[in-house]
């Protein structure tokens, strides 16, 4: 009599909520776990994936994990090192205050064909090196405004010196740039960063390669010539003396 009476009492609320939505699934449950004993069926109600991930519990099981590590995100981002972070800031700030040398040699001479190409492809070289920076996290330098004056200045009065030191003055940039690159694939290829970072690599190459010289440019000399100034014409003590002077401010402008 109790079970007709549980019957007769359970009749109205299945028929309230649909045979279909509530015994169906039931069924299916009890028919999955009856095909593939020991096989985990397909309930009809979400499982929370932490609790599924720790079937085997922490003193470990036959199984693996249910969930496959995901890759690591550096596989696929630059690498991101304070070196190259360094490198990228000192050539950003070198080369957009080269390009304002060349500005300054053109405010004071005009527009020139051959110091506009100069210029151009400074500005490409910069243009180069902002692309890459976010990539490895590199600000720009704190100093680059005050480099890029003092460049802009040191054009202007090249272009109103005789031909010669003017021209001293290009070498003597172009060998500051050329040095700062050259300390720079050392220390690259010393600290492992070469294959790490090959587009930052080939940029301090273009940049280290890329032709300045023009017409007239006299033999930088060591820094160490400095010590023996009776021994240099003016022009190759002016071009060490620009060198030594532009190497300086590049490389303090890349530690700030």
């Amino acid at each position: 009599m109790i079970a007709c009476w549980c019957l007769a009492r359970l009749l109205p609320v299945v028929a309230h909520c649909g045979e279909r939505n509530v015994l169906l699934p039931l069924l299916q449950t009890r028919g999955a776990a009856s095909k593939a004993p020991g096989s985990l069926p397909d309930l009809p109600f979400s499982v929370n994936n932490s609790s599924r991930s720790n079937v085997h519990g922490d003193g470990g099981g036959s199984g693996g994990p249910l969930v496959q590590p995901a890759s690591h995100p550096s596989q696929s981002r630059p690498v991101t090192h304070k070196k190259l972070q360094q490198i990228l800031r000192t050539d950003l700030a070198a080369e957009e205050a080269t390009a304002a040398l060349y500005r300054g040699q053109q405010a004071v001479l005009g527009h020139r064909p051959d110091l506009a190409a100069f210029q151009q492809r400074e500005e490409q070289h910069a243009q180069g090196l902002r692309q890459l920076a976010p990539g490895h996290r590199a600000r720009p330098s704190l100093l680059a405004p005050a480099l890029r004056a003092g460049f802009w200045a040191l054009g202007a009065a090249a272009a109103v010196a005789p031909r010669q030191l003017s021209a001293a003055v290009t070498a003597g940039i172009h060998d500051a740039l050329t040095d700062v690159c050259n300390e720079q694939l050392r220390e690259m290829r010393e600290e492992g960063l070469s294959e790490g970072a090959p587009q930052v690599r080939q940029a301090v190459i273009a940049i280290r390669d890329e032709v300045r010289d023009v017409e007239g440019s006299p033999l930088v000399p060591d820094v160490l010539a400095l010590q023996r100034l009776k021994e240099l014409t003016p022009p190759e003590a002016l071009a060490a003396a620009v060198k030594l002077g532009a190497k300086t401010a590049i490389d303090l402008a890349g530690k700030f």
